[in-house]
C-alpha cells in the first residue's frame, strides 16, 4: 500500500499517522481475502461480480497462475491492491494473518472491507472490528456494494 502509517497508527492517532497520504496502489484492484472451501468459491464470484459493476477488478491468492511462492503473491496484491474484501467465515489462520498484513503495510479502516457469514466467532482481537454479517448471497452482494461505493467515495476524497 505504500503509506509511512499502519493502521494501528490511524486507529490510535500514532505519530506517523497522516490523513493526507493517499499512499501508492494500483487503481481498482480489490484483493479478496477468504478460506479455500468449496463454499467459498461461491462468495468470492459474489463478491467479484459485485465489484465489477463498480468497474473493480478482484483478484485472490488462487488466481495467479503457475508454481511461484504462494505467500510472496498474496503479500504483493495486499500491498497493491487498492482495497481489501476479507471473509472472516470459517475462522481460518490464513485469512487472521493476510489481515493483520494488510494492517501492517498501511491500509486503513476505509480501505478494507470485513464480512463474515452469519454465526461466525470473532476472535479477540477482530471482535472490535467492524464486520459485515451476511446470511446469503443476496446479503453479501448488497453488503459488497454498498460498502465498496462508500470505500471508494471516501477514499478517493469523491
Amino acid at each position: 500500500m505504500g503509506r509511512d502509517s499502519s493502521y494501528m497508527d490511524e486507529a490510535f492517532r500514532g505519530p506517523n499517522y497522516d490523513p493526507y497520504d493517499q499512499g501508492t496502489f494500483v487503481p481498482n484492484l480489490v484483493f479478496v481475502v477468504t478460506p479455500f472451501s468449496n463454499d467459498m468459491d461461491t462468495v468470492y464470484k459474489a463478491i467479484q461480480a459485485e465489484c465489477s459493476t463498480l468497474g473493480l477488478l478482484t483478484r485472490r491468492a488462487d488466481d495467479s497462475p503457475g508454481s511461484a511462492i504462494v505467500l510472496r503473491g498474496i503479500t504483493e496484491l495486499i500491498e497493491q491492491a487498492e482495497f481489501v474484501i476479507v471473509d472472516l467465515t470459517h475462522e481460518r489462520p490464513n485469512v487472521y494473518y493476510e489481515l493483520g498484513y494488510a494492517h501492517g503495510v498501511g491500509n486503513r479502516s476505509a480501505d478494507i472491507l470485513l464480512v463474515a457469514k452469519t454465526g461466525t466467532s470473532l476472535h479477540f482481537d477482530i471482535a472490535p472490528l467492524r464486520v459485515r454479517f451476511y446470511n446469503s448471497e443476496e446479503d453479501l452482494r448488497q453488503i459488497v456494494r454498498r460498502n465498496m461505493q462508500e470505500m471508494i467515495r471516501v477514499t478517493r476524497g469523491k
